[in-house]
């Protein structure tokens, strides 16, 4: 059927800028680059989660929802952006965040709030073994959604569920619409894509990026940086993720894990964690260009993009093009103020 053929509601400014990014290519050598600039989507401060909820709220608008309900950590973009838009759609909306409360009103926290999403906590075993407590946080969160469904049902309302960082059909779909967007943005320049680099952490981005750069005719090589686990799980999931889309959207189009590209060397400590790397992109991208990258996403992706210009993967013979995916809110929190304050004052 393809993504055509879907309900959707218009929430984005499309198409997003295809800025070409000259003063960095003249300080790092190597290829002609640009950023598509899906930070500039608009309503709440854009970000790529924008063109996956036209989509999921299309759907739950067909479905008959009134209320909204979605996941994510505190500081979660996703939540955010969902929260503005159910604002704009009329729609209640639950965020139920898979931590404690911690009682700190910074960054995406306080826009959820201006937003009018209501925040639900969900009850964490601390007992749980490090190792194991990233999924104790999505089992936690998992049963409080649950919980919630079933209250909010009980109260006559009519809830609908989007997949934590809208990884869902609907998110592949988007996607593969943004593709297809690029392709008509590449064309007019005249420019042909050789490589397209993009964060990886639900995958849900990079699976729609991966499909929709072979339906556009686009077929760069698509290089994912991973943010949030481990290089095979987020092959697994990409995989998955794109096999049953494309079949159920109608394409004719399969992949298999020795065909996906995730790096695993600019994570660092983990998700969320900033890395020295990371730090390098977001200042050089914002002395150079006036581009602001985020602390968790965007500037590792970026330090993905600058080390394989630095070991000569990317030469001058190729064109990139990189995803800026938003996140800006997460500028302003307190780990970004003590990194300005003890390393850049």
């Amino acid at each position: 059927m393809g993504y055509e053929q879907l309900a959707r509601v218009k929430l984005a400014n499309l198409p997003t800028p295809l800025e070409e990014l000259t003063a960095l290519r003249e300080e790092l050598g190597g290829p002609r680059v640009f950023m598509k600039r899906d930070d500039l989507t608009g309503l709440g401060l854009g970000g790529n989660k924008l063109r996956k909820l036209e989509f999921l709220l299309g759907d739950a608008m067909e479905k008959g929802a009134d209320t909204i309900i979605t996941s994510g950590d505190m500081q979660t973009n996703h939540g955010r952006l969902t929260a503005a838009a159910c604002a704009k759609m009329g729609l209640d909306c639950y965020l139920v965040l898979t931590e404690d409360d911690n009682g700190v009103y910074e960054g995406n926290r306080i826009l959820q709030m201006l937003f009018g999403a209501k925040q639900v906590f969900c009850k964490i075993d601390h007992s749980v073994p490090p190792e194991k407590m990233a999924k104790e946080h999505l089992r936690a969160g998992e049963e409080r959604i649950q919980e919630l469904i079933a209250e909010l049902k009980a109260k006559g309302k009519k809830p609908y569920l989007i997949p934590r960082g809208g990884r869902s059909l609907y998110g592949t779909a988007s996607y593969v619409a943004a593709m297809d967007e690029l392709k008509q943005q590449l064309d007019v320049l005249g420019v042909k894509a050789t490589h397209i680099i993009a964060p990886c952490a639900t995958s849900s981005t990079m699976t729609g990026i991966s499909l929709g750069n072979r339906v556009s005719g686009i077929r760069a090589k698509v290089i994912g940086a991973a943010l949030s686990r481990s290089v095979e799980e987020g092959k697994a999931m990409l995989t998955e993720e794109f096999n049953r889309d494309a079949k159920t959207l109608g394409y004719d189009e399969t992949i298999t894990p020795e065909e996906v590209d995730i790096r695993g060397d600019y994570i660092g400590e983990g998700y969320g964690i900033m890395t020295e790397k990371g730090k390098e992109a977001m200042l050089l991208f914002a002395r150079k260009e006036g581009i602001l990258l985020d602390p968790t996403y965007t500037s590792k992706t970026a330090s993905a993009y600058i080390d394989l210009v630095r070991k000569g993967e990317l030469t001058g013979q190729d064109t990139v093009v990189l995803f800026h995916t938003g996140g800006i809110p997460l500028l302003f929190t307190e780990k970004m103020s003590k990194w300005v304050k003890e390393e850049l004052i």
